[in-house]
């Protein structure tokens, strides 16, 4: 990708210059991962994992838990839900769970359960008739979904009116041109943006400028947490994955085993590190916990 491509935006995240049409992505979208034994639905689980996927949904609930009125009632929207991981915790919890995507091909191998709950097909189409049935669901869960929309602004401004009251929303992003991605191309110990993947990926996200888009947009920002930054692998020859791909997986294991130890501790003090490394710019993802 060259980087003239990638501008930064008002709010201050970077964005595509020549964002494609959804005719273009669909298309896309569908030859990569929609069609059954593509794409990384094949990817099996093992028990360290799931661990992982649940801990990091705790944290979002704890927070959660702390920030909504005892009026507000259990229902939850996962926009985007993919292999169904939040769906399930929430369904198991008692909730009534609503999730959208373009395929149930995820959530039907690794949460099956959650099937019943799932509304397929194009995921604004669907937003759209939630809305027009006056549907509203105390949180709303955006997972790894804003960076690819073409127009993060349009989606953000959409679910308003799927907020009931009080209610939260939750948008994970990945934490991209961060101060650390800068130093290792600063510093030659990558040699390209890595974390530059159009068109999977048409919007490049970092704490403010998620921060600045849900202001603009009525959002009030509640809390802001980070998750382990594996990108200080990168200032270490022996585990730099960009270099030497076959350590990715090296890496990806240190912060599963990271993350599932460190959640041996109390939750309060697992979130007081992880909002320090959002404070501080580090964290390959970013949670951020908004209300209207």
């Amino acid at each position: 990708m060259n980087m003239d491509e990638i501008i930064k935006n008002k709010h201050g995240y970077y964005s595509v210059k020549n964002i494609p049409t959804e005719v273009e992505l669909a298309e896309y979208y569908e030859k990569k991962y929609y069609q059954v034994a593509v794409g990384s639905y094949e990817i099996e689980y093992d028990a360290e994992e799931v661990l992982y996927f649940k801990n990091k949904i705790e944290e979002r609930t704890y927070i959660i838990e702390q920030n909504l009125a005892a009026s507000n009632n259990k229902r939850f929207l996962d926009i985007g839900c993919g292999e169904g991981w939040a769906l399930n915790n929430y369904k198991e919890k008692g909730w009534e769970v609503v999730g959208l995507d373009y395929s149930d091909f995820g959530c039907k191998k690794f949460n099956s359960s959650c099937q019943e709950n799932l509304i397929v097909g194009n995921i604004y189409s669907n937003l759209k008739k939630l809305i027009v049935e006056k549907k509203q669901y105390s949180v709303v869960w955006i997972d790894n979904v804003l960076e690819h929309v073409t127009d993060p602004e349009f989606l953000v401004n959409e679910i308003k009116d799927v907020i009931e009251p009080g209610g939260i929303l939750v948008i994970e992003v990945p934490n991209d041109f961060s101060f650390i991605q800068k130093y290792a191309i600063d510093k030659k110990l990558v040699d390209n943006e890595f974390w530059v993947v159009t068109p999977d990926h048409l919007s490049y996200f970092n704490k403010e400028g998620l921060s600045n888009l849900l202001s603009s947009s009525g959002y009030q920002t509640i809390d802001f947490i980070a998750d382990y930054p594996i990108d200080i692998n990168l200032l270490n020859p022996n585990t730099n994955y960009v270099k030497d791909r076959t350590k990715g997986k090296s890496c990806h294991k240190e912060r599963i085993s990271f993350e599932n130890l460190i959640h041996q501790r109390p939750m309060d003090h697992v979130l007081d590190f992880y909002r320090a490394c959002a404070q501080l710019g580090l964290g390959r993802q970013i949670t951020g916990f908004f209300r209207l």
